[in-house]
């Protein structure tokens, strides 16, 4: 029988070899394969998103330069809302309601360029989870830190609506406050002239004056410490009432004392004289009021401002909006 040729050992063991190294090549073709396409994960592969990064990179700094502008735009709110705030302590109401009513435009102004910024990020390529354009970590970060940024605004429009509660409240107030002395003057004049019944109808003026401010008082309590304002809303009523007795006593006797009417006139005019001495001397507790009323609500608000300026203002210049 026949005998198998025999197959050279070299020729196995060659052949063995390269079969060995064919699969090592393929492996390691496989490898940088798989290595050239994977996504850039946490700025590993910078080269691969470097094109993408740079083109938007114009889009970006114009985005960082609205940002700047925002913040220079609540800053102008943030000066309405201290010139509401100094108009209210001087009792220029005038000033008061022009900065009221200039500060609404602003705000509108403010909500426009936010929502135009926001608009302006959402189109920019790349960024979508859908999105096949890669970007790199970095420039995911400094859009990311854009758009956090923008928040600094959301609360603005209650920070304004609670200044202006607080400023018409404390418009009313002073109004009702200055009403009640020009009526209470005005009946005064019209008692030394022996007209007590002229006097009580100008007197239920003041009366009704100081009733709107007791009840301003009531609604600004939540917020403000009125203490003071409480104080003379009660020494001035009671100083009121006093007079009103008085006049009350007066009229009915037409000016003429009786020996019946004296024990009842001389404790009017005791309590006349309490009240009286109990009163503030001059206008300034009216000061202190609205600093009191200011510190309550106003000022809160004009620091919620200057918080969201403070935040925009340091994101654009983190970002290089200088």
């Amino acid at each position: 029988m026949a005998s198998r040729p025999r197959i050279p050992v070299r020729r196995t063991a060659l052949s063995l070899a390269w079969l060995g190294l064919a699969a090592l090549l393929a492996f390691g073709a496989a490898g940088i394969v798989g290595a050239a396409n994977q996504p850039p994960v946490a700025g590993a592969r910078p080269e691969l998103t470097w094109t993408a990064d740079r083109s938007l990179d114009p889009e970006l700094a114009a985005a960082v330069g609205d940002l700047a502008a925002l913040s220079d735009d609540v800053d102008a709110l943030g000066a309405i809302g201290r010139t509401a705030l100094t108009s209210l302590i001087d009792r220029d109401t005038t000033a008061l309601r022009s900065a009221v009513d200039s500060g609404r435009p602003q705000l509108d102004l403010i909500a426009a360029a936010t929502d135009a910024l926001r608009g302006r990020l959402a189109a920019i390529p790349g960024i979508g989870p859908d999105d096949p354009t890669r970007i790199g970590t970095a420039t995911r970060i400094r859009y990311d830190r854009l758009v956090a940024a923008l928040s600094a605004t959301d609360g603005l429009d209650a920070s304004w609506s609670a200044l202006t509660r607080g400023s018409l409240a404390a418009i009313d107030l002073t109004t009702s406050l200055a009403d009640h002395d020009t009526q209470a003057a005005a009946a005064a004049r019209l008692g030394r002239r022996f007209k007590y019944a002229e006097a009580l109808k100008v007197l239920d003026k003041a009366d009704a004056a100081l009733a709107t401010s007791r009840r301003l008082r009531d609604q600004l309590a939540n917020t403000t410490d009125v203490s003071i304002l409480s104080t003379w809303i009660d020494r001035n009523t009671a100083f009121d009432a006093a007079v009103r007795k008085i006049w009350t006593l007066l009229a009915k006797s037409k000016g003429k004392i009786t020996k019946g009417d004296r024990a009842a006139v001389e404790a009017a005019f005791a309590e006349y004289r309490a009240a009286q001495a109990a009163l503030p001397p001059d206008s300034r507790a009216l000061v202190v009021i609205m600093s009191d009323v200011a510190r309550g609500g106003l000022n809160q608000a004009v620091i919620g401002i200057e918080e969201a300026r403070g935040r925009l203002a340091a994101a654009a210049d983190a970002l290089g909006g200088g």
